[in-house]
């Protein structure tokens, strides 16, 4: 599936659906595809509203890798600073298990669960975006 967004509330509205969308279909990780400024963080903080997150509280790419929030069953993942991720490197699963993740900078990890949610996020122009999206 392919969905543009012409500006970053319509992304962070698309993101508030795909996290109701996730937590209805039961989808524990959502992988995030994309260049610097792609729009990654502002997807996240829309999918992470509708878990009951506001939006000041999701950061970009920082020194943590990962932002747990027990209290809504739900992680956000940055692997921005780290290359090639291998499972034995640092436990991600351990967070698929318990909680939704939102994983930025997917492609830096060697493997995901068979059913997480793969977007990938492309930049037409300065705030158009195309989202394409395979579970």
């Amino acid at each position: 599936m392919r969905i543009f967004t012409y500006s970053e509330e319509e992304t962070k509205i698309l993101g508030k659906m795909l996290g109701s969308f996730a937590q209805k279909q039961g989808i524990k990780v959502i992988a995030l595809y994309g260049e610097m400024g792609a729009g990654k963080t502002i997807l996240t903080k829309g999918i992470a509203s509708s878990f009951g997150i506001e939006e000041k509280d999701i950061a970009s790419s920082s020194f943590v890798i990962v932002s747990h929030y027990p209290e809504a069953d739900f992680c956000h993942i940055d692997l921005y600073r780290l290359d090639n991720v291998k499972n034995e490197d640092i436990d991600l699963w351990e967070y698929f298990e318990v909680c939704t993740c939102v994983i930025e900078w997917a492609q830096r990890l060697s493997d995901l669960p068979e059913n997480a949610l793969k977007i990938k996020i492309d930049l037409v122009d300065e705030t158009t975006r195309v989202f394409e999206m395979e579970i």
